[in-house]
């Protein structure tokens, strides 16, 4: 574990062990298990190299080996001889201790009794080092201290670049769903501890992320590629310098920053997923660019409907426009047969590093493409809602009438073409190793090329199926742009004679853009022993174009002060403010067509199979009193307030908060963290069509959030810790828009709940740590409670829009109260064999619980539930080999999850939907190739699980993803 560079402690000493050297040149091992000559190379980034080799773990003080240069020698010698020649110009010395590389100052070398001996050869046998000092974490930067998202507490997971390339990973989502208590939903979304996006804040090197989408406030993680990343930290406990948002943790994304030395990095692969890969798949509309993840301009909207939605709904608009936006519309309308490529990756990363003096500056950049193919057999239902007539056999023989919820059962073929571009360029300088100052400029862009063909069968009047031939078949296409421009510019600077004083600062300026244009669905529908015939109106014919975009500017600046008192106590004082302020502009049309006069009753036309031959020109009216074709407005839900409804949108989020900390260390032992964050959160909208009107307010609260916590280490190898914190669950912008979505993943439609309160969580955990290092053993066990007032979740809801319709309209809403608890348990083991052969055991487990109380009047639901999203435990064990002389490694992942409560129901008769239990398996394996090359092989899903929902006993989606076989090459020049 070479990432371990400062500890604190006494261990018992023993003698080195020698390690042979390689026989074809003077090389060392890099993180990476690739040879690569360093000469020269800074002394920190030998130490680790050389650490790595021989299987160390390695203990210094960053204080003496930072922005020091060494040069190899060129003849090959022991690894003891090749340690002396680096640390002996430096004066300083090294002793190996249980499998620990132990790098100090000659003078600081003492005996049991304390008193200074003199400087003995580093083989002689040692009955105690000490080091003492604080906890270095490595990476490639100039500096890592004091970095603006570094929160109070200590992470509670930390994910590092070299670890998930070597498991075959590419994405963060991917590497995420490693972490004790964290599922990803939709392999994009993460949930930590059973709590979705809205629980949790994800932060970008400290900095808030605009949305991404405008029907969710979820960010999706996949979009970050890993080779622009230097680590990710996971804080599942938040302290008064975290967003008050975190209830379930804050996720703090940090990119690359300078390197201290010189290079660049080619990687380049493909994989082959089952199922897909060369297989014959349908595709929509396909423009010439696609394959970059740009449209071509042939899905933009047409200046004549984009000038007509200004005048309001269809109804309103003159003959002539009206007639000429249907005509302007394009058709092409088919799903054409086409085959899939196999997926591909490329990226390359560098840097360089200068220094003068006291001087040191330099720049990191990376730039990234990637294309990712899923087809998918699914199976589906959704209920129907249908109005029955019902003999009332008692008394007076009445009848009535009965609604009837019956299962639309539905086969799709779905495919999915996703492209993820990425740019990254990071410059900094840094002074007298205190002042450092940096810019970060990234452009991620995700772009999804969606088409699916759905066959459903129909009902009879009773709810039955008839499975006699009535059925639909609904094909959709769409394509979608998600990118997100960064700018930022940060800072961290010691001052004072004893650098007492720390300021760290960061101004984020960030734009993201969403485009979903010709968004295309229409529905065909065969009767008993009929010919499909082309459905007009909302429920059959459907075309859109929206787009949203959102500036997002934030600023950051703490100030911290250290002090002691006496050899007993020690401290530190922040102080901070947080500032965002972020304005999303936007639009969603969507269009139908309904038939007028007797244009219907025209069975050859209707019977086309290309609704491009029937929406023709010619049969396209502009009044309603014509035969043809009429451009109408889609249906909304009916529950848009006045002062919010229109095709075009505008919100506004601002969030202020202060805060100050104090940390408080007694002895080296004992810990104690008190804090104090006050926060405020407003958001206002406009709807509107001709021109933007008055702002409403959706949500103005502030709160004062207080949090404590006490650790205490009773060894150098135990430590115990307990934890108090408040936090608010400020609603999203996009769950507090009226906006009506389609989720094509789970055929719902969606649409934000402006009535939506803000909600209040107190977060208690108790964690145990221990460690053996001696037999290569860490245990962690975390108990963990929260209490939330007016939880927000997702639910079914029933507008009562028509008595016949499909049943899968969804909404947010506040429940009276929710509790969640349970505990986590991570468990690691660690060998090493013959100074070649290391074995590692990374295992966890997570029992989460829950309870939702239920209004009385939801009905057979009221009560007591689990909490949405919440599963009912999350189980991985990981196996790792590496062979240390040729750096080869293999892993075996296996990851399993317990059943959850995946959409709430909060209507009568109307069951939730519920997930099943699912388990994966994944295998990777990496070899050097030459000096400076390696290639790497990985295999996911490899059980092919499938994913299964449930509503009421009956399949709500099923489908199986394939098995995906990477092969990736990597380069370093």
């Amino acid at each position: 574990m070479p990432g371990l560079i400062f500890a604190a402690g006494q261990v018992a000493a023993h003698t080195v062990n020698e390690v042979s050297a390689d026989t074809e040149g003077c090389t060392f091992h890099n993180n990476n298990n690739k040879s690569r000559n360093i000469n020269p190379a800074s002394l920190m980034r030998a130490l680790e190299q050389l650490s790595a080799e021989g299987g160390y773990r390695l203990v210094t003080s960053p204080d003496l080996v930072e922005g020091r240069q060494v040069s190899i020698p060129t003849a090959c010698e022991r690894f003891e001889v090749r340690a002396r020649q680096l640390l002996a110009p430096h004066g300083l010395a090294f002793s190996i201790i249980d499998g620990t590389l132990v790098v100090f100052r000659e003078a600081q070398r003492t005996s049991t009794g304390g008193a200074a001996v003199q400087p003995t050869p580093p083989t002689a046998q040692l009955s105690e080092v000490r080091v003492e000092g604080r906890r270095y974490r490595p990476g490639d930067t100039l500096s890592e201290d004091g970095r603006y998202g570094s929160y109070a507490g200590g992470a509670d997971a930390v994910v590092a670049l070299q670890d998930i390339q070597h498991l075959g990973i590419t994405d963060l989502a991917s590497a995420l769903a490693l972490v004790s208590g964290v599922k990803m939903e939709q392999q994009r979304y993460a949930v930590i501890r059973g709590m979705s996006g809205r629980y949790q804040s994800v932060r970008l090197n400290g900095a808030a992320i605009p949305s991404l989408d405008p029907s969710s406030e979820r960010v999706p993680l996949d979009i970050f590629p890993v080779h622009i990343l230097n680590q990710v930290d996971l804080h599942k406990s938040v302290f008064a310098d975290a967003p008050g948002s975190a209830s379930a943790g804050v996720l703090n994304i940090e990119t690359r920053r300078i390197p201290e030395q010189n290079q660049l990095t080619l990687v380049t692969g493909g994989a082959y997923r089952s199922g897909t890969s060369g297989e014959a798949v349908l595709r929509g509309h396909v423009g010439a660019q696609d394959w970059l993840g740009v449209d071509d301009g042939g899905r933009d909207l047409p200046a004549v409907i984009a000038d007509s939605a200004h005048l309001g709904h269809p109804d309103v608009w003159p003959e002539g426009p009206r007639k000429a936006a249907g005509e302007a519309i394009p058709t092409d309308y088919a799903l054409r047969t086409g085959n899939a490529g196999a997926d591909t990756l490329a990226h390359i990363s560098g840097g360089r590093a200068w220094r003068a003096g006291q001087h040191r500056w330099g720049l990191s950049g990376a730039l990234g493409y990637q294309t990712d193919w899923q087809q998918l057999a699914v199976e589906s239902s959704v209920l129907q809602r249908r109005s029955t007539v019902r003999q009332d056999m008692g008394q007076g023989g009445e009848t009535g009438a009965d609604t009837l919820y019956a299962s639309e059962a539905s086969r799709h073929r779905r495919l999915d073409h996703t492209v993820n571009v990425s740019g990254l360029l990071a410059l900094g300088y840094g002074f007298d190793e205190r002042q450092h100052v940096g810019a970060n400029l990234l452009l991620l862009r995700q772009s999804t090329d969606h088409s699916q063909q759905i066959l459903s069968e129909a009902f009879s009047a009773n709810g039955s199926t008839l499975g006699n031939g009535e059925e639909t078949l609904r094909s959709l296409f769409n394509w979608t742009e998600r990118q997100m421009a960064l700018g930022q510019l940060y800072g961290s600077h010691t001052l004072g004679a004893d650098d007492e004083l720390g300021a760290n600062w960061h101004l984020t300026s960030a734009h993201s853009d969403y485009q979903r244009p010709y968004d295309v669905s229409y529905r065909y529908h065969r009767q008993q022993n009929g010919s499909y015939r082309f459905e007009t109106g909302s429920e059959g014919f459907g075309v859109g174009w929206e787009a949203m975009e959102e500036e997002a500017l934030s600023a950051g600046f703490s100030l911290a002060t250290s002090w002691s008192l006496g050899a007993d106590w020690s401290g530190e004082v922040k102080w901070g403010l947080d500032a965002l302020r972020a304005r999303q502009d936007g639009y969603l049309l969507d269009y139908t067509f309904i038939a007028k006069g007797d244009i219907d009753a025209d069975q050859v036309l209707m019977e086309q199979n290309d609704p491009a031959q029937i929406l023709t020109p010619d049969n396209i009216v502009g009044l309603p009193g014509e035969d043809g074709f009429l451009l109408d407005n889609v249906s909304d839900l009916g529950l848009t307030p006045p002062a919010l409804d229109g095709g075009f949108y505008a919100s506004e989020h601002r969030n202020r908060a202060g805060y100050l900390l104090a940390d408080f260390h007694f002895r080296h032992r004992w810990q104690w963290l008190l804090g104090a964050r006050h926060e405020r959160d407003r958001v206002r909208a406009d709807f509107w069509d001709a021109a933007p009107e008055a702002w409403v307010p959706l949500l103005d609260e502030r709160t004062d959030l207080f949090s404590t916590a006490l650790r205490y280490s009773p060894s150098d190898s135990q430590q115990w810790h307990l934890g108090y914190s408040e936090t608010a669950v400020w609603p999203g912008v996009n769950e507090l828009m009226p906006r009506r979505y389609e989720d094509v993943e789970l055929r719902i439609q969606m649409t934000g709940n402006p009535n939506l309160q803000a909600a209040w969580a107190e977060n208690w955990d108790l964690r145990w740590q221990w460690q053996d290092e001696e037999r290569g053993v860490r245990a962690k066990l975390l108990g963990f409670y929260k209490s939330i007032d007016s939880a927000i979740e997702g639910v079914f809801f029933d507008p009562v829009i028509s008595s016949d319709r499909t049943f899968n309209v969804f909404t947010y809403v506040n429940t009276e109260a929710a509790t969640l608890y349970g505990y986590e348990l991570e468990l690691d083991w660690r060998r090493l064999w013959a100074e070649a052969h290391e074995l590692s055991v990374k295992s966890s487990f997570a029992r989460l619980d829950s309870e939702v109380d239920i209004p009385a009047e939801v009905g057979r639901e009221s009560g007591e539930r689990a909490m949405q999203g919440q599963p009912e435990y999350l189980g991985s064990v990981q196996l790792r080999y590496q062979h240390l002389p040729s750096g080869q490694r293999l892993s075996l992942t296996y990851q399993q999850s317990g059943g959850e409560l995946y959409i709430v129901s909060n209507t009568f008769d109307v069951p939730s939907v519920y997930r099943r239990p699912r388990g994966t398996l994944s295998l990777a394996y990496n070899r050097p190739l030459l000096a400076d090359a390696s290639i790497a092989f990985a295999v996911e899903n490899l059980l092919d699980d499938d994913h299964h929902y449930q509503q009421g006993g009956q399949t709500f989606l099923r489908y199986q993803q394939g098995r995906r076989y990477e092969l990736r090459f990597s380069y370093d020049f």
